[in-house]
């Protein structure tokens, strides 16, 4: 809009321009023929029709696909987007966790359980709701906790009957010195190499035991990543999770970057990385510890079902119902594009044809007879020619 407006101004000090010298030298009749001449020959709305007018159009048929668009001068860099960075849970997995094994140690699993549920009674994300839930709907006796803290991508932290307890992942709770013993850590390799998210639980520094949840597989994840391979598309996986879920992950999915242990700020120094080596990354998530990755996006797109919502503080590029929705937005920019390429060349054309002849008005013996009724005959031919191009987009 900026550069319309930028045109406006910039005709009418031509066309302005001209005129007062031709009213000053040759006479008023003189000076109207000729300022009205280049004042439409040089009009943007060719420009305006060319682009702002198509990509209105473009904004109307993405919204028939469920997808709102926050910022459109991203259509732009979505053309040339060869990196798309994603998570794991709830985007590759379906988001419906649920409790497959309890490993206690000096305790009976109920108690294991009672034990994470206290710690996690005030905890929002998934992992933590599902064990609280779990418990709950067992009937189990949960112990008041108090000074509740969530870390994200790591864990929760919480005081029960003045003991510091804590449920998170193996290297968050490695990094604040909890004793994990060998046939633990033996158990916890298992359950990860089948694919199954364990977290710790432990009482001041010494682990009790571990709880391992497990998240469908999204079978859609599956059909997206092939199509992106298809596209020649780089996949990027950002996860929490430990590396010992490599091999689960890769037996599953066709992925060509995986980057495992990464908290959010992890996340988004990835996406920098693969930015500072020249990539046009996409990130699209949908929970709260992808933020950081997702402003730090070239193109960034919020995945309906999560737990980030859209609001003043968060307004990514795009806002997507499924992972499909990210290709068919591309594919429709690609179309696009090139109806935009044409329109703009149009417009430019306009130009070289019409604006040489209305400024030729201002010499006493023109070498082409030349009207404002021509320059508005030119105009409004070239609009119609590249209003009938831009509806293509439709």
């Amino acid at each position: 809009m900026r550069q319309i407006i930028l045109l406006f101004l910039i005709d009418v000090l031509i066309s302005g321009g001209v005129a007062t010298w031709l009213y000053f030298t040759r006479g008023l009749n003189a000076a109207l023929m000729t300022g009205l001449s280049i004042f439409v020959a040089f009009s943007p709305i060719c420009f305006i029709l060319a682009s702002p007018f198509t990509l209105y159009l473009l904004r109307k048929k993405i919204s028939k696909l469920g997808v709102k668009v926050n910022k459109p001068e991203a259509f732009k860099t979505l053309n040339d987007v060869n990196v798309v960075a994603l998570p794991y849970n709830r985007v590759l997995t379906c988001g419906e966790c649920y409790i497959t094994d309890l490993v206690p140690e000096g305790l009976n699993q109920p108690t294991l359980l009672a034990m994470a549920a206290g710690t996690e009674t005030d905890a929002e994300n998934i992992l933590g709701r599902t064990i609280y839930d779990t418990a709950t709907a067992r009937g189990l006796r949960l112990q008041k906790s108090t000074n509740f803290t969530e870390q994200a991508g790591c864990g929760v932290e919480a005081t029960v009957r003045g003991t510091i307890m804590r449920v998170g992942n193996l290297a968050w709770l490695e990094s604040l010195g909890v004793s994990i013993s060998a046939k633990l850590r033996t158990k916890i390799d298992q359950l990860l190499v089948k694919g199954k998210t364990v977290l710790i639980v432990s009482t001041g520094r010494v682990a009790r035991g571990a709880i391992a949840l497990i998240d469908e597989i999204n079978d859609e994840a599956i059909k997206f990543l092939f199509a992106l391979k298809a596209a020649n598309i780089e996949s990027l996986l950002l996860t929490a999770q430990p590396k010992k879920m490599t091999s689960y992950i890769t037996k599953n999915f066709t992925l060509d970057n995986i980057r495992t242990n990464l908290t959010p700020e992890g996340k988004a120094r990835e996406v920098q990385i693969f930015r500072a080596k020249g990539k046009i990354v996409a990130v699209i998530g949908n929970d709260e510890h992808d933020l950081p990755a997702l402003k730090s996006a070239d193109v960034s797109f919020l995945l309906a079902g999560g737990s980030l919502k859209a609001s003043d503080d968060v307004k990514l590029d795009f806002e997507i119902p499924t992972l499909e929705s990210f290709l068919s937005v591309r594919e429709v920019m690609l179309s696009v594009a090139k109806v935009l390429k044409v329109n703009r060349w149009l417009a430019l054309a306009s130009w070289v044809v019409l604006i040489p002849p209305a400024l030729f008005t201002a010499l006493e013996t023109p070498p082409i007879p030349w009207h404002p009724l021509a320059s508005l005959a030119g105009v409004i031919i070239f609009s119609t020619i590249i209003l009938v191009n831009a509806l293509r987009t439709r």
